[in-house]
């Protein structure tokens, strides 16, 4: 097992689980499949590495036999009244490698790293109410609950999805 940021070459291997995570979970991600694969090159690889918009940003994976098992991926915000704060995001573990810790390792990772950061003082994520086990992940690392987003994401069925913002201060 690996754990490493991607760079700009594990670009087409993001959109490739990131297309995956979209189709399979699809109340847990703002994407569809469909939008992940219309990605331009240019807006893939300023997703993956950091770029002028966001230089403080990065994809944390875990790897198994050249194979992205999990990711985790971090943003500070770039504008000056924001930048004390940074967005988690595309928190996914592939089925074949739950229940190893992984998505716990990785976000304890980025927590670890973020607490380096001169004057990031915390975190967010937005989370869809109905994934209850990220949610007990995300408690257990201590975020808590800021807020709730209703009907935050509609998806393609017409089916309504509740999201919660959570927090942690670093």
């Amino acid at each position: 097992m690996q754990i490493r940021k991607l760079t700009a070459a594990d670009a087409q291997a993001f959109r490739d689980i990131r297309a995956e995570m979209c189709r399979l979970h699809p109340e847990a991600f703002h994407q569809t499949p469909e939008e992940v694969r219309g990605m331009t090159e240019k807006q893939l690889h300023d997703w993956v590495a950091p770029c002028d918009t966001f230089p403080e940003k990065f994809i944390l994976a875990a790897f198994e036999n050249e194979r992205i098992l999990a990711t985790v991926g971090f943003r500070r915000e770039d504008l000056a009244k924001e930048r004390h704060r940074g967005l988690i995001w595309s928190v996914y573990v592939r089925a074949e490698a739950r229940g190893r810790g992984l998505g716990k390792q990785l976000m304890e990772q980025v927590i670890t790293e973020c607490r380096k950061m001169a004057g990031l003082e915390m975190l967010f994520l937005t989370v869809a109410l109905t994934q209850t086990q990220a949610r007990t992940l995300y408690t257990s690392l201590g975020f808590y609950t800021n807020g709730l987003n209703l009907h935050g994401y509609k998806l393609p069925d017409g089916r309504d999805i509740d999201l919660e913002e959570m927090t942690l201060w670093l």
